[in-house]
C-alpha cells in the first residue's frame, strides 16, 4: 500500500526521468563550429550558410567513478565521486525504508480503523438489545440474565476502547 506522499514521489522521479529522456536528443545533436569574418568562433546547433564550418564530436559524459584512475593524484576525485555515490545510495535506502514503514502504519491504521468500526457496531447492537438470548441444542431460546448481558456489555466496551481510543 503507498501514502499519498510516496506516490507523489514516484510522480517527481517519473516526472525527472521523462524531462531528461525528451533533453537526450538535444545532448546528441549535431554542433558545428565556424569562425566569422571577425575572427570570433562560434558554436551552433545548424551549419551557418555563408561561412565553412567544422562538425564538432562530443564526447559523453561519465560519472566519476566510472573512470578508472591513472595515477595516485587522480585517485582522490574518484574517491570523492565514490563517497557520493555512497552517499546517494544510503539516501535512497532511506526513502525506500522509511516509504515501506509509512506503508505499514497506514496498513495498521486502517486495519484499527476496521476494528474500531466492527467493535462500535457490536457495542451499540448490544446496548439497543434490550433481552439477549442463546439458541440451545433443542433449538430452544435461552435468555440472558442481566449479569450476562451486563458482562458481554462490559467486554464489547473493553474491545471498543482498545481499538477506538488509542
Amino acid at each position: 500500500m503507498r501514502t499519498l506522499a510516496g506516490m507523489a514521489r514516484v510522480g517527481v522521479f517519473v516526472l525527472a526521468a521523462t524531462l531528461f529522456s525528451l533533453l537526450s536528443p538535444a545532448a546528441h545533436a549535431q554542433v558545428y563550429k565556424w569562425v566569422d569574418a571577425a575572427g570570433i568562433t562560434h558554436y551552433g546547433e545548424q551549419a551557418p550558410e555563408n561561412a565553412k564550418s567544422k562538425e564538432v564530436k562530443l564526447r559523453e559524459s561519465h560519472p566519476a567513478s566510472a573512470a578508472v584512475p591513472a595515477s595516485g593524484a587522480a585517485s582522490a576525485p574518484a574517491a570523492k565521486g565514490n563517497n557520493l555515490q555512497d552517499k546517494e545510495r544510503a539516501f535512497r535506502q532511506r526513502q525506500v525504508a522509511r516509504d515501506e514503514d509509512e506503508a505499514k502504519q497506514a496498513a495498521f491504521r486502517a486495519k484499527r480503523e476496521e476494528e474500531c468500526k466492527a467493535a462500535r457496531l457490536n457495542l451499540a447492537d448490544i446496548r439497543q438489545t434490550p433481552r439477549l438470548y442463546d439458541v440451545n441444542e433443542k433449538g430452544e431460546r435461552v435468555f440472558m440474565s442481566d449479569k450476562q448481558r451486563d458482562d458481554l456489555i462490559a467486554s464489547r466496551q473493553e474491545a471498543y476502547n482498545q481499538n477506538c481510543n488509542q
